[in-house]
């Protein structure tokens, strides 16, 4: 059917009146959709009012000398006379003769385009919404389809449940993704995501979330500011491993067993993760899949890319599994084989992240374990250029569409918050270790609370995320051992050079030879580029086709932006600002900061876990540390459905352990709200974690965030309150006698009897305030 199409694109005067032999000669190629082609050719001369249905009507009767009894006598149950044959060819005869006075060549292409792409639109819907299609007779029907040509689009309501069919086929049955996609989505957008597709031909199965969301989240970019930006946006070219394939990987290593860890207890599922994870990373794969991934390997040559989850709850509106599942960047160099050998078990380390602690714990927590969660993966070219023996991207990072961070007046929460680094956008959206993103406002990008030299230095970016040509491998390295005698592209909108006892952004092209004296500051491309005007409007598009908060992922390459994700905030904290009362008498104060203070209450708090940081520098070794965050863990279990918040050094979560303890979502998600203990003993710093994977956790739980500055003049911190409580640790835990010096849990009500604790958070004063009243 689909070679017979091409009759329509013979005619070389598109504006020329057709002869009669020539329009019948187009019709005559759909002889099973004659009719219909006649008929829409008739209503169309009848809505430009060129001739009336009912003189065409009435003039082939004439001619025919028939005449139609109303037998019915205007009875309205019965109907007239059916047309007879030779009735009906008058009507075409005439239909023809009125379209060659009246249209053009184009104008009779479109209408006979138009009934050609309604049989087909029919005709793929109704296999589409056969539930038990396989996906390659289906991807078939839909490359047969977008081989006709693109002509006048037809009513967006005649098609629109054919792309709800689709998507629902190919990627997501997310009602509210769908619900947004069928208005940005065609038909023709389903081409490239099924000719891009590893799986079985015969197989049943979707390209996950993260997948979903990155192309709906494009497509509306391109519809809203396509015009605005062009060529400027793009995506990285992507492959997607349905999610099927993780069924089939399953039962071909006799895995299946696995499904079921998401019904044992805690402890069981982090004791045995380490071992399914190194089974899942030995795995051996079907043939199918071996051969796809080989043709996609040569297809790519040796750039470097990443594997990334993208499971069927990923990313959705209910939950967002930020940062749940594993991402695996790939070096891919070597011969075929070799990177063939390396791809494989990146794809079972991400299936396996499936059943980590902290997603099936997340998946608990949202009554979510009895869905039939399945995992599959994107495998995207890394963003970036060649450097020395390395690659990156020039910059990445991640933007919210709303900032909670306001620490000045001329900040607008409703223009969004952007973390942004040099390099691989992992150190943007996971809490890192000794290291600072740039954070942006960016309704005043180049504002910064940071006003002199040293600070500036201290909270800017030291390391960078690359991935080694040389040892094929993803690395953290220090930005000193980045530089090479050779020019990095776009450097200037990302250093600025000392001078005089300033940063000063360079106003010409910096030798190599100076870049070891830059200070990453992004200081142009913030001030002198569209750069954040872009990222802003992008937000703004986002949020509003998804009537709530977004956060996305980006990478450039110094020449173009990348997008690489959108993720709809399941649960964006909008507290109206609380009072916080002004006559609380100085014993009363518990603890006090005015930094970073975001708008929240916890009242009547009943439990501190209080882990002190002076004490956490005495801990010897990093397996004292570990165990510690265990420990931390099995508390925050104990005290679930209780009012308690955590307290303690430095960076929770991160994964520099000299920092703070090392916990993980599941180990700190029941309490109230977090707070960062930041002593200049220790350099505890805490780093502002607005935007990153671990504050959207705390976000979407409904977890107050706070970091606390003991030494700050301006601030409270009752040591002798911390320190005078009872520990009540061994009675919650009688196995964690050992972690007594560490950490303390302060039972609020014995300590103070009849009384109350309240923590009050205003971030428009940027005052937080812990304190004791009589009982309210």
């Amino acid at each position: 059917m689909a070679t017979t199409v091409s009759t329509l694109n013979k005619t070389t005067k598109r504006d020329s009146r057709p002869s009669d032999r020539k329009i019948r000669e187009k019709i005559r190629a759909y002889p099973h959709l004659k009719e219909r082609i006649y008929l829409q050719l008739l209503l169309h001369l009848h809505e430009k009012r060129y001739v009336s249905v009912d003189d065409i009507y009435e003039q082939a009767r004439k001619e025919v000398k028939t005449f139609h009894y109303d037998h019915g006598q205007g009875s309205p149950n019965v109907g007239p006379e059916q047309w007879s044959a030779d009735e009906r060819r008058l009507i075409r005869r005439l239909t023809l003769q009125a379209a060659c006075k009246h249209l053009t060549d184009q104008v009779i292409d479109e209408i006979i385009f138009s009934v050609v792409k309604r049989d087909y639109i029919y005709a793929l819907e109704n296999i589409a919404n056969l539930t038990d299609v396989s996906f390659g007779v289906l991807a078939d029907k839909v490359r047969e389809f977008c081989s006709i040509p693109m002509m006048k689009p037809l009513p967006k309501e005649e098609v629109i449940g054919l792309r709800v069919s689709l998507m629902r086929h190919f990627i997501s049955d997310q009602l509210e993704l769908i619900r947004i996609a069928k208005h940005y989505m065609t038909v023709r957008d389903m081409q490239p995501v099924v000719d891009h597709t590893i799986g079985s031909a015969a197989g049943h199965g979707r390209i996950g979330g993260k997948a979903a969301g990155m192309l709906l989240g494009y497509k509306i970019i391109q519809s809203t500011l396509g015009d605005k930006y062009g060529e400027l946006i793009r995506i990285p070219e992507s492959y997607y491993l349905r999610t099927d394939v993780f069924e089939d990987f399953l039962t071909l290593n006799g895995l299946t067993k696995y499904q079921h860890q998401k019904y044992k207890t805690t402890d069981e599922i982090r004791n045995e993760f380490p071992v399914i994870q190194d089974v899942f990373r030995n795995g051996q794969f079907p043939e199918y899949v071996v051969k796809q991934c080989r043709a996609m390997l040569k297809k790519f040559g040796k750039h470097p890319l990443i594997v990334r989850s993208s499971s069927l709850l990923e990313d959705n509106f209910k939950a967002a599994f930020s940062g749940k599942y594993k991402s695996v960047f790939l070096g891919n160099q070597g011969s075929l084989d070799q990177r063939l050998a390396h791809l494989l078990p990146a794809i079972g380390e991400v299936f396996a992240s499936a059943l980590a602690p902290d997603p099936l714990i997340y998946r608990q927590e949202r009554d979510l374990l009895d869905y039939d969660e399945k995992i599959g993966a994107i495998i995207q070219k890394v963003v970036g250029f060649r450097y020395d023996h390395y690659f990156l991207p020039a910059y990445a990072g991640v933007a919210l569409s709303r900032n909670d961070y306001t620490w000045s007046p001329r900040i607008k929460e409703e223009d969004g918050l952007m973390r942004i680094v040099m390099g691989l956008g992992t150190r943007a959206v996971d809490r890192v270790g000794d290291d600072y993103p740039r954070l942006v406002a960016l309704s005043a990008p180049t504002l910064r609370p940071e006003s002199t030299l040293a600070t500036q230095k201290k909270y800017s970016q030291t390391h960078v995320d690359v991935i080694n040509l040389q040892t094929n491998s993803y690395e953290i390295i220090p930005l000193r051992d980045l530089w090479g005698p050779e020019k990095m592209p776009g450097v200037e909108n990302i250093i600025s050079l000392e001078e005089d006892g300033y940063l000063q952004a360079p106003f010409a092209e910096i030798p190599a030879e100076r870049y070891p004296r830059g200070v990453i500051t992004f200081e142009n491309l913030l001030k002198n580029t569209p750069f954040p005007d872009i990222i802003r409007d992008l937000l703004k598009v986002l949020e509003a086709a998804y009537k709530r908060p977004v956060d996305i992922e980006f990478s450039h390459d110094g020449k173009h932006l990348y997008f690489l994700q959108t993720r709809p905030l399941a649960r964006w904290l909008e507290d109206e600002a609380v009072t916080i009362p002004g006559n609380i008498p100085p014993k009363d104060r518990i603890f006090s900061t005015r930094r970073y203070v975001r708008n929240g209450r916890v009242d009547d708090i009943e439990y501190i876990v209080y882990c002190d940081p002076r004490a956490y520098l005495q801990i010897k070794g990093d397996h004292g540390r570990h165990q510690l965050a265990r420990v931390v863990g099995k508390i925050n279990h104990k005290l679930a459905g209780r009012n308690f918040i955590l307290m303690g050094p430095g960076r929770w979560g991160s994964n520099n352990i000299q920092l703070g303890i090392p916990v993980q979502y599941s180990e700190i998600n029941n309490t109230k709200a977090l707070i960062e203990i930041a002593l200049r003993e220790g350099d505890y710093t805490p780093e502002v974690s607005f935007g990153t994977h671990f504050f959207l956790d705390l976000v979407e739980r409904g977890i107050h965030y706070l970091p606390l500055f003991p030494d700050d003049s301006d601030n409270t911190f009752q040591h002798e309150f911390f320190i005078a409580a009872p520990n009540a640790l061994g009675s919650l835990l009688p196995d964690a006698g050992d972690s007594a010096p560490y950490v303390k849990v302060i039972d609020v009500h014995q300590v103070i009897r009849g009384r109350r604790l309240h923590l009050r958070m205003n971030g428009q004063q940027n005052l937080a305030l812990a304190y004791v009243n009589g009982g309210t």
